[in-house]
C-alpha cells in the first residue's frame, strides 16, 4: 500500500477579546485555515508559529504567551491526498494590537467557534473544523482547565499522589513533592523531574541531608491534557515515572512491575 504523503506545520489559534478566533484564506484557495505554516530548517514548532503570525498578520507574539494545545493529524486543506501533522498553539491578541492580511494571505476573518458563517464557495479546512469543534464543545480548550491555578493544580497532584498504590509510595524516604509553573528554561517539553540521588546511589547520604525532590510542571501538563480526567492520568503517569527514578527503575522495569 502506498502511504499518503505528509507535511508538518505549526498553527496558531488567535483569539480576540470578544472570544472570536482568526481564520485566514491564502491567495488562490477557498479553505479557511489558522495562521501558520511549515517550520524552516532547525526551527521549532513554537518558533515557526511566532514567525508565521508575524509574516501573515503583522503581529509580533511573545513565545512565552503561546500555549501548546496539542498535535493534530488531519487531511491537508490545499494538497490532495496529503496528511497534515499540525502543532497547534493558542494565543490571545495583545492589548491594543492590530492585525491585517498580508504576504500570501488574501483574507482574514474573525469567527465564533460554535457559529461559523461561511461565504459561498468557502469551506473550513479539516484542521480548522476539528479545532473549532473542540473549542465549541470544550475538551481541548477548556478555559477552566487551561486557567487552573498553581494552588488548584497542587491539590490535584496531591490527590493523585494519595491514590497511588502502597507498593509504589511505601518505600519513599527523604523525598518531597513540589509543583511549579514551568521548568527554568521556560519550555513546555518537560512534564516533571526527579532532582536528587536514586535509592541505590544514597549510600553516602550525610546526616540531615536535604530531601530530594520530584517536581511536576503545571503548564506543560495542562498543555497536553484535553480535560481534567486526561490531566489526572498524565499527572499519575508523571508521578510514577519520577518515583521510578527514585528507586533507580528504568522504563522496561516499570512495565514489568505493572506501574506503567
Amino acid at each position: 500500500m502506498r502511504p499518503n504523503p505528509s507535511i508538518s506545520v505549526s498553527a496558531v489559534v488567535l483569539t480576540n477579546d470578544d472570544g472570536q478566533i482568526a481564520l485566514v484564506r491564502k491567495q488562490g484557495t477557498t479553505a479557511l485555515i489558522f495562521p501558520g505554516g511549515k517550520p524552516e530548517a532547525s526551527e521549532t514548532g513554537l518558533d515557526a508559529a511566532v514567525r508565521e503570525v508575524a509574516e501573515e498578520l503583522g503581529l509580533a507574539l511573545d513565545p512565552a504567551d503561546l500555549e501548546h494545545l496539542g498535535d493534530y493529524t488531519t487531511p491537508a486543506a490545499n494538497e490532495a491526498e496529503t496528511q497534515l501533522f499540525s502543532q497547534v498553539y493558542a494565543a490571545q491578541m495583545p492589548a491594543g494590537a492590530h492585525v491585517q492580511a498580508q504576504a500570501e494571505i488574501a483574507e482574514l476573518l474573525w469567527v465564533t467557534p460554535d457559529d461559523v458563517d461561511l461565504n459561498h464557495g468557502y469551506q473550513l479546512a479539516p484542521l480548522s473544523a476539528q479545532v473549532l469543534k473542540d473549542f465549541a464543545t470544550g475538551p481541548v480548550s477548556s478555559t477552566a482547565l487551561r486557567q487552573m491555578s498553581l494552588e488548584a493544580f497542587e491539590v490535584l497532584v496531591g490527590e493523585e499522589l494519595d491514590a497511588l498504590d502502597e507498593e509504589i509510595v511505601g518505600g519513599l524516604e527523604n523525598l518531597v513533592f513540589a509543583v511549579e509553573d514551568r521548568p527554568e528554561d521556560g519550555s513546555l517539553d518537560i512534564l516533571g523531574v526527579y532532582d536528587g540521588f536514586d535509592l541505590p546511589g544514597r549510600a553516602d547520604y550525610g546526616y540531615l541531608q536535604l530531601p530530594d525532590r520530584i517536581v511536576l510542571y503545571r503548564e506543560p501538563l495542562l498543555a497536553i491534557s484535553t480535560d481534567e480526567t486526561h490531566l489526572r492520568e498524565e499527572v499519575r503517569v508523571t508521578l510514577v515515572h519520577e518515583i521510578a527514578h527514585y528507586y533507580g527503575i528504568d522504563d522496561a522495569q516499570l512495565h514489568e512491575l505493572g506501574w506503567a
